[in-house]
């Protein structure tokens, strides 16, 4: 069960990573939840019937974890720029990286979940409780905002 878990973690924990970025605008929060997250699921993970719903289930985790985390504290504007965490493995995406970091959380979700995590509009309207259709028009709209970020659009 052990190897099974941690081989699936590891295919999905950047994706995850990103997710929480996405989410808590703060790298060190995003690793504290990325560690609650694996601990939940490997707890869980002997419950889960279907094991090829691995991604979608664990970035439900994580998700949730990352909301429970913004409700335990206020949502400050802190600096949201720690994005040199991503340098290593992410050389050539770390403006885009930035821009995503600098969107409302409620933007960013879509895109890390869409193009981070490569999951279908069906996935992420899974893991996000939301219609296909929410999905594409608000997936849509975070790109318009990350190209008006992109093209140094801070006048927002």
């Amino acid at each position: 069960m052990y190897s099974d878990f941690e081989q699936r973690y590891r295919v999905c924990e950047k994706a995850l990573f990103l997710t929480a970025v996405g989410y808590l605008q703060n790298t060190e929060d995003a690793k504290d939840c990325l560690q609650e997250t694996a601990l939940s699921a490997f707890k869980a993970y002997n419950k889960l019937k279907d094991k090829e719903l691995f991604k979608t289930w664990i970035t439900r985790i994580m998700i949730n974890k990352c909301k429970d985390m913004l409700k335990k504290r206020r949502y400050t504007d802190e600096l949201k720029d720690n994005i040199n965490v991503f340098r290593d493995s992410f050389e050539s995406d770390t403006e885009i990286l930035d821009a995503v970091c600098r969107l409302n959380k409620e933007l960013s979700v879509y895109i890390t979940l869409r193009f981070y995590n490569d999951m279908t509009y069906e996935q992420t309207a899974k893991v996000l409780g939301q219609t296909v259709s929410t999905v594409k028009y608000r997936t849509k709209k975070a790109l318009k905002a990350l190209k008006k970020e992109l093209d140094g659009g801070n006048d927002k």
